[in-house]
């Protein structure tokens, strides 16, 4: 049970099952049994549109092979999950894009030249930065975090940190997988 305003943790080794749980949850793996419920309602989620249908983000734990497509800008990358609020007539508004994703830069404090830059450009802490302003842009109400400190700078990690504190003071709900202990307990409500 996730609670409005809570960071849950889960915790589990490498090889554990916790990464196959969230991937279930989300849609992104078939699950075996179980129900998912969102603010009292029984949900069904079959695939990562229904997830993100109901109020899901998921911010996997690896960045360059399934976060991001590095190749690409930084604008495209954000993008590409609210593609259904960038419509148009029979096209994008594609400065609606730039200016959204100019704005996360500003709030998330990424570092890169402008939104036209490429992923793959960034540090491994900006490209995370990248990643979470990808799923902020989608307005979840749970947003699940599976490793998201991994591989990236101690002052990145702080920034995360503060980012995922500031979104559970304005009641967003994050699920927190990490193989981190220390890391874990500082953050998760429970």
């Amino acid at each position: 049970t996730l609670h409005k305003g809570e960071i849950l943790g889960v915790a589990g080794l490498a090889g554990a099952g916790r990464t196959e749980f969230v991937r279930a949850l989300f849609g992104a793996d078939p699950k075996d049994s179980g129900q998912v419920f969102i603010e009292g309602k029984e949900v069904q989620i079959h695939s990562p549109k229904d997830a993100k249908k109901a109020g899901l983000g998921f911010i996997t734990e690896d960045r360059k092979e399934e976060g991001l497509i590095l190749n690409m800008d930084l604008h495209t990358n954000m993008g590409m999950a609210i593609l259904d609020q960038l419509k148009k007539g029979i096209g994008l508004d594609l400065k609606r894009e730039s200016v959204l994703m100019d704005e996360y830069i500003k709030s998330l404090s990424i570092k890169c030249r402008d939104c036209n830059q490429k992923a793959k450009a960034l540090s491994g802490g900006n490209q995370q930065k990248v990643v979470i302003a990808k799923w902020l842009a989608t307005k979840p109400k749970v947003l699940i975090m599976d490793e998201p400190t991994r591989g990236i700078d101690v002052g990145a990690k702080y920034e995360i940190y503060e980012l995922m504190e500031e979104m559970a003071q304005k009641g967003k709900c994050v699920i927190m997988i990490s193989s981190e202990m220390p890391e874990l307990m500082g953050m998760s409500d429970r």
